[in-house]
């Protein structure tokens, strides 16, 4: 690549990580990117996602964990893509447990899913991480919901626009029973979901890669490629088990997780 061409590129991840931070400070989503950047890579997409989490970074706001998206083999499928994705957590994102969240702090069209959370017990640096190392370096599960938002509108479509929004990352409700995973069958763990007492959904983790312990390692070895590792204390998203459901004022959402892993709800108000 020419330096012309190289520059022009870096000025373009620049201005879109600044787009994205703005609609996620002020609420106010932006167009997608790709009718105006066809030609973005996915390499590129991480280096936005990069750029932008430097911005809040800058702005005093602290990582504290990594999600994993598009873990469902048949969504995969339906999009067209090869590999899950991921984004960052930060502090601005968790939403302490029996708090209610009102939709007007929201992005457009919110959704939730149900999740495991893994609680890191040591770092976790790839390359080479296998899922017997992952395992390892868990300290334990947590029940969790993310409200998935997203900070373009029309909705994104391809892997690299969700990429660019730090895979859609919302907020992040977090159960208070830490399970540790040693003697569990993590992926046939199940959980049922109800929305205002009347049951919606109902999956097994193995939805989750095949087991949700794959998340943490297809993580761990996707971020070497950028520097970056899963460190101690970290919490870990591994992605949806049950379907995305849309959320509206006055409705309350229960999981309940089998193998005495608890349960969660979380409430919707105006």
């Amino acid at each position: 690549m020419c330096e012309n061409q190289s520059t022009l590129r870096t000025a373009r991840i620049k201005d879109i990580a600044e787009r994205l931070f703005k609609a996620e400070t002020t609420k106010q989503p932006i167009a997608p990117i790709h009718d105006e950047f066809p030609d973005l890579t996915l390499e590129e997409a991480y280096a936005v996602q990069m750029a932008a989490a430097e911005n809040k970074l800058a702005s005093g706001w602290k990582v504290v964990g990594k999600k994993v998206g598009l873990t469902n083999k048949e969504v995969q499928k339906q999009r067209g893509i090869l590999e899950p994705d991921y984004g960052h957590i930060f502090d601005h994102n968790i939403i302490p447990e029996g708090d209610p969240i009102s939709i007007a702090s929201l992005m457009v069209h919110p959704v939730i899913e149900v999740e495991l959370a893994f609680v890191m017990r040591r770092d976790l640096i790839g390359p080479g991480v296998t899922v017997a190392k992952a395992y390892h370096a868990v300290e334990g599960i947590l029940p969790a919901f993310e409200i998935v938002e997203r900070r373009m509108y029309p909705l994104s479509k391809t892997i690299e626009e969700s990429v660019c929004d730090n895979a859609a990352c919302g907020k992040i409700v977090l159960g208070s029973k830490l399970t540790p995973i040693e003697n569990l069958n993590l992926k046939s763990i199940g959980v049922y979901l109800e929305k205002n007492g009347s049951l919606i959904d109902s999956a097994c983790c193995a939805t989750v890669l095949g087991t949700p312990i794959m998340s943490v390692a297809w993580l761990a070895n996707k971020l070497a490629q950028f520097g970056v590792g899963l460190y101690e204390g970290e919490v870990i998203m591994t992605g949806s088990i049950c379907l995305m459901h849309p959320i509206a004022p006055g409705e309350n959402y229960h999981a309940v997780f089998s193998d005495n892993i608890g349960d969660l709800m979380v409430s919707f108000v105006s």
